[in-house]
C-alpha cells in the first residue's frame, strides 16, 4: 500500500502527488478486528481515520442504553476529521474527546491514523493543501444531510432509499441483488428505527413482492416499487 490510496479519499482528491506524500509518510496504519473498538466517546481527541479495508461503526449510546447508529464507513472514507476543523483550539490544547464511538465491524479492518497534531503541522506548512481539502469535506457534508433527511421521511422510504443507494455500488446491477455489508440490527438503527419495526417493514416489502431476502441477499424484484416509495 502506497500513497495512491489516499487519491480515492474525497478529503484528498485534489492533492498533487507531493501533497500526498507529505499526508502518507506521517500516517500510521492501524488494525482492528470484528467487535474491537477504535476509540470512545469522551477519550481524548488525538486525530482522524481513514478506512482502508473493512469497515467501521460511528454510533452513539442513548441514557437509556439504546444504540444509535450515526453511519457506516466503508474503504476509502474517513471518519472523525470534522472535529480539526471546528475545535481547532481545544484540540491543541487537548481539551477536546470524541463525541461518538467507533467499532470495527469485520476482521482485519485496516485504518490509517492521521494524527491531529501532525496534521496541523502539515496545514501550517502548506496551506493550499487545506484549501483544497475544503471541497472534498464539502462532499462528506453533503452525504450525512442527505442521510438525515432520510432518515426523517420514514421507515419504508430510509430503507427503499439505502437498498436502491446498495444496488447502485453493488456489482450485480443488472441482477438487482444486493448483500448486506451490515447487520439487521445495525440497519435499523441506521434508518432510524428498532429491529422491529424493520423486520415489518422487509416483510411488508416481501409479502408486496418488492423484495425477497435469504439471509444478507436481498434480490429486488420490482425497483419501480422502491423508487416510488422515495418519491413519496
Amino acid at each position: 500500500m502506497d500513497k495512491s490510496i489516499l487519491k480515492k479519499v474525497n478529503l484528498f482528491s485534489d492533492l498533487n502527488d507531493d501533497e500526498l506524500e507529505k499526508i502518507y509518510s506521517h500516517s500510521t496504519i492501524k488494525k482492528f478486528n470484528k467487535g474491537e473498538m477504535i476509540f470512545f466517546e469522551t477519550e481524548p481527541y488525538n486525530g482522524f481515520y481513514i478506512v482502508i479495508e473493512g469497515s467501521v461503526k460511528i454510533f452513539k449510546i442513548s441514557k437509556d442504553g439504546r444504540e444509535h447508529v450515526i453511519h457506516f464507513i466503508f474503504p476509502t472514507n474517513t471518519f472523525a476529521e470534522a472535529p480539526l476543523f471546528e475545535q481547532y483550539d481545544k484540540i491543541i490544547r487537548e481539551e477536546f474527546t470524541y463525541p461518538a464511538n467507533s467499532m470495527a465491524l469485520e476482521d482485519d479492518t485496516k485504518l490509517i491514523l492521521i494524527r491531529s497534531d501532525v496534521f496541523y503541522g502539515i496545514l501550517e506548512k502548506n496551506k493550499n493543501i487545506s484549501l483544497k481539502m475544503l471541497s472534498g469535506l464539502s462532499k462528506k457534508l453533503r452525504h450525512l444531510n442527505n442521510h438525515i433527511d432520510s432518515i426523517s421521511q420514514g421507515v419504508s422510504k430510509g430503507l427503499a432509499i439505502y437498498l436502491l443507494k446498495e444496488l447502485e455500488k453493488s456489482g450485480n446491477k443488472d441482477k438487482n441483488i444486493i448483500e448486506l455489508q451490515i447487520s439487521k440490527h445495525d440497519l435499523a438503527s441506521y434508518i432510524g428505527t428498532i429491529d422491529e419495526t424493520l423486520s415489518r417493514c422487509l416483510k411488508k416489502f416481501q409479502e408486496n413482492k418488492v423484495i425477497s431476502v435469504k439471509g444478507k441477499t436481498i434480490h429486488i424484484l420490482q425497483k419501480s416499487v422502491l423508487e416510488k416509495t422515495v418519491k413519496l
